[in-house]
């Protein structure tokens, strides 16, 4: 028995892709490892859609509805895969050039949108516009070519994109992530010769690869245990985000916060329950405060918040939601006494007083420490009664 090409391509692609998506949790608490994540997750879902396409269009008497979900498939996503990679390489870049890198973004929202809503008006009205069957032969439409030459297009494009703004890339990860857009470059490119054979995903898929092995699974600003930034990584980000304050006048806030009694979680439950409750927090805080702010674990049971909120009030709700979730996803779950919580200390950033990081950082971390110390006093007073 012969198996064909593209059988054991896209066997051994899917295969990559699934053991990278099981591989790299432990970033999937950060930005770039969920964007990781759903550039795997589309390529897997293309790479699925391709297989399932190719078997319809090899049994259509009985299967070639499998043969038009498929392609459809295909038609309505490719470009959203190319976005992705996109949006998965703006988390290594820093916040320089934004408003011309703005431009190519749009872009690629633009065309991922069109091109959506052009399929999905071409089928349901059956327009064959880009492809269509016919007496369950597959045929490109008449506007196959101007869609295949956007995508062409498109691809260099991400290239270019990184060419031109490779500067803004933290330096340690230029060459890997330059490898994500050549390889599907190339990938499209020898696609043309070998039509028989998707090898566009497979580009994509040796460029994740690539990305896993060099940035995802060793990046040396995320802490192992919780998967948010670590200590150097927080520093990078406070850094940044202080020289832009500066030279902007936008203000910002950061936020310190540190679990109380952690000493008596290991002593009393463990330390196996003492990792368990860095974690804990950490999802806590993901979940409170989303993809656009900065969370990491500053050290031991330590965590630090730099987010774009700029008033006190809004902060403050912030803060209660993380003690309500750590009341109701911790506390009450693993039966802990009414102790265990944080302390917290924030303050706003104000460009005009041209604080360094690490100055403001300190500041923070003494309004941490003074709450803490509130804390304490309080629970002492409760024990006494």
């Amino acid at each position: 028995m012969v198996v064909e090409g593209w059988v054991v391509l896209n066997f051994f692609c899917g295969l990559l892709l699934v053991l990278l998506l099981i591989f790299q949790r432990s970033t999937s608490s950060i930005t770039s490892g969920r964007r990781y994540s759903a550039l795997l997750i589309m390529t897997l879902v293309l790479l699925a859609s391709e297989t399932v396409g190719r078997i319809g269009e090899a049994y259509p008497d009985n299967l070639l509805f499998l043969a038009q979900i498929g392609y459809f498939m295909i038609f309505l996503l490719d470009p959203v895969d190319i976005l992705f990679a996109l949006t998965y390489i703006d988390c290594w870049m820093d916040k320089e050039n934004l408003g011309k890198r703005a431009i190519f973004s749009y872009s690629f929202q633009a065309f991922a949108f069109v091109n959506v809503a052009m399929v999905t008006i071409s089928e349901v009205l059956d327009l064959k516009l880009f492809y269509f069957f016919e007496d369950g032969t597959y045929f490109r439409g008449p506007y196959f070519m101007v869609r295949a030459v956007l995508m062409m297009i498109f691809i260099v494009l991400l290239t270019v994109y990184v060419v031109m703004f490779r500067k803004n890339i933290y330096k340690e990860y230029q060459n890997a992530i330059l490898m994500l857009p050549i390889l599907s470059f190339l990938g499209a490119v020898l696609q043309i010769f070998l039509a028989n054979m998707d090898i566009t995903y497979a580009g994509i898929s040796i460029g994740c690869l690539i990305l896993f092995f060099s940035l995802q699974s060793r990046d040396i600003n995320v802490d192992y245990l919780t998967g948010v930034l670590n200590r150097r990584g927080l520093d990078i980000r406070l850094e940044e985000k202080v020289k832009q304050s500066i030279s902007s006048g936008n203000r910002f806030s950061a936020i310190m916060m540190d679990v109380d009694h952690f000493k008596e979680i290991n002593d009393h439950y463990g330390h196996s329950a003492g990792d368990g409750t860095i974690r804990d927090v950490a999802r806590v805080l993901v979940d409170t405060f989303g993809s656009k702010a900065y969370i990491g674990r500053f050290g031991g049971d330590e965590f630090c918040i730099v987010t774009n909120m700029t008033e006190a009030e809004e902060v403050e709700e912030k803060i209660n939601r993380v003690h309500e979730a750590i009341k109701r996803d911790i506390k009450e779950l693993n039966g802990w006494p009414e102790m265990i919580d944080v302390s917290c200390g924030y303050s706003i950033y104000d460009p005009e007083r041209a604080l360094s990081a690490e100055e403001f950082q300190q500041n923070i971390d003494r309004l941490m420490y003074e709450e803490k110390q509130k804390h304490h006093l309080n629970d002492r007073r409760k024990s006494e009664r």
